[in-house]
């Protein structure tokens, strides 16, 4: 389905570390809105309509998502693979922004907003 870079190439107990977990349910002052959708993302489905419930399920999503959004493809992995090149990156970084030209490709893009003293850099 996807490849990808790894920046570290073994499992946490490999590294020795080791792992405990704590649910969000747990840590106090969350909101209801992030605990149900954490339970039940389609429940949520008037405030997230595209939610799914599975990760497998949002390929089936793909063709909806190529109508509602266009971008200069050649532009676009122009520029990231000119970045990552810049940054080092691996003949299979670079090889799966040849994937990404392709009209059909689906990218999730994620990430974390820059935070300064608790509070968001960026708005």
């Amino acid at each position: 389905m996807s490849t990808t870079e790894t920046a570290c190439y073994s499992t946490p107990q490999e590294a020795g570390l080791r792992i405990e977990t704590l649910s969000f349910e747990r840590i106090p002052h969350q909101s209801r809105l992030f605990l149900d959708y954490l339970r039940d993302p389609v429940a949520l489905g008037r405030y997230y309509p595209s939610a799914v419930r599975l990760h497998h399920e949002l390929a089936a999503r793909a063709p909806e998502v190529l109508a509602a959004h266009q971008t200069d493809r050649t532009h676009l992995c122009d520029a990231l693979e000119a970045m990552n090149r810049a940054w080092g990156a691996g003949a299979e970084t670079i090889a799966n922004f040849t994937r990404l030209r392709s009209p059909r490709a689906v990218a999730v893009v994620s990430g974390q907003q820059v935070v300064l003293f608790t509070g968001t850099l960026y708005t």
